[in-house]
């Protein structure tokens, strides 16, 4: 009996992790600047948004906290390592914005319901806008 709960658990993680599809990312440049937005997904699990701006790193989050984001970044007044955006003349940097969803009427079960088919996902680091209206689609 503890062989087969065993195999059981076994087999049903294996069963996720074949499923667990690549992330998959669309890019946008906006003046000189290149952004990158992944999403990992996998079934019953949340979906996490990757952004990459000029080939760094920015932030991953679930998405039940992306369609907000304001985050921000005090600038040191001494020598420090920075991303090359936040040099705006600013003493304190922001990167705002967020991916509204985006939803479609359809027929589930002989009713007309709401679907989230995507996202549009629009964000500015300071006073630049490194992504505009991307739309990310489920289907």
């Amino acid at each position: 009996m503890k062989k087969n709960m065993l195999l059981a658990a076994l087999l049903g993680i294996a069963a996720m992790a074949v499923h667990a599809a690549e992330p998959k990312c669309q890019s946008q440049t906006l003046g000189s600047h290149t952004s990158k937005l992944c999403i990992s997904q996998a079934p019953f699990q949340h979906d996490y948004y990757k952004l990459w701006v000029d080939g760094a790193p920015i932030f991953t989050l679930p998405d039940d906290y992306v369609e907000d984001i304001a985050l921000a970044h005090k600038i040191p007044e001494d020598a420090a390592i920075e991303f090359p955006l936040p040099n705006q003349g600013m003493p304190v940097v922001k990167i705002s914005g967020g991916c509204a969803p985006i939803s479609e009427k359809k027929e589930l079960g002989g009713k007309m319901v709401g679907i989230e088919v995507g996202r549009s996902c629009s964000f500015k680091w300071g006073n630049v806008e490194v992504m505009k209206e991307l739309r990310v689609s489920f289907e």
